[in-house]
Formats: structure tokens, sequence, C-alpha cells
């Protein structure tokens, strides 16, 4: 089934919480990192909703149902940080995929270097899956269960990949 990616827009937030509605308990668990409905619903919201340092994207199939999310963010540190969430009967169908493909596309548009993401280090299936995408991708222990998902994607990765 053919999915389209395009920026997320504030007439999707029902579609987002039937979407998550969808997400299995451990899906959100992991994207999430173990935190309430309340955090779930207003970050919900915060993909609905862009800001200039807040852009999301979803990933929507041709019934017109949300499949995926992926959000770049700036952080306190000024990181470009990015999270991703697809639903439990999407995996390994191409959201994911997708998803990664137009973040690391708006990255390189924006000049934002690196894309850092924040993967829980037990998270096998997250690895694998961005391991397998981002082959050049930087992955360190960075406490409390967390591992530093580092991903070049403008000027360094060129030069990196020509060296």
């Amino acid at each position: 089934m053919p999915l389209l990616v395009r920026e997320a827009r504030p007439d999707d937030l029902e579609g987002l919480r039937a979407f998550a509605g969808r997400c299995s308990p451990e899906t959100l668990h992991r994207r999430f990192h173990g935190v309430g409905s309340r955090t779930v619903e207003r970050e919900l919201r915060r993909v609905a909703v862009p800001t200039p340092n807040y852009r999301s994207w979803v990933a929507v199939d041709d019934g017109g149902n949300l499949r995926g999310t992926a959000t770049l963010a700036r952080s306190r540190s000024g990181a470009a940080e990015a999270a991703l969430l697809v639903e439990d009967a999407w995996f390994r169908r191409g959201a994911g995929r997708a998803l990664v493909a137009e973040l690391g596309a708006h990255a390189r548009r924006r000049g934002l270097d690196p894309i850092v993401a924040r993967v829980q280090a037990d998270n096998e299936r997250a690895l694998r899956f961005l391991r397998a995408v981002v082959p050049g991708a930087r992955i360190r222990f960075d406490g409390a269960g967390e591992l530093e998902v580092r991903v070049l994607v403008g000027h360094e990765a060129r030069t990196r990949e020509a060296a």
C-alpha cells in the first residue's frame, strides 16, 4: 500500500489520536520513554501544530489513515533532535524509511547537521532499523539507559563519504 509523507497540520490531531491508539503500549513506551498518557497527548498536539523550532511529518496510507510520524525539533542546546513513531502493523512496510528520508531532506535544506536521536539502550528493533536506514550513524551510550544516535546529513556527511 503506497504512503504519502507530508508535513503534519492542525487538522491531523484526531487522526494522530487514532494512530496512537493503534500503537501497542510497548511501542508508545519506546517512543515516549515510559511517560504517561498526558505526555503522549501533549506530544500529539505539538506534532499537529508546527513551529519554527518543532516540525513534524506524517505517513498517510491511501485510505487517509496516519501510519507514522517523525519530528525534528531544536533542543535547548540548539541540536536538531529527531523522533519517530510507526504503528506496529506498519513495521517493515516502508513507513519509517520514508519518514527518515523526509527528515534528512529537510535537515539538508535547512543546514541542520547533525541530527540526534535518543534511543533506549535495549531497543534492539530501533537500533537495527537505524543501522539499516542510516548506516553511517554514530551510536554511543549517553547514560540513563539511553543511546545517542548521531546522523550526519549535510556537508560533513558528504566530506566523510568522499574520504
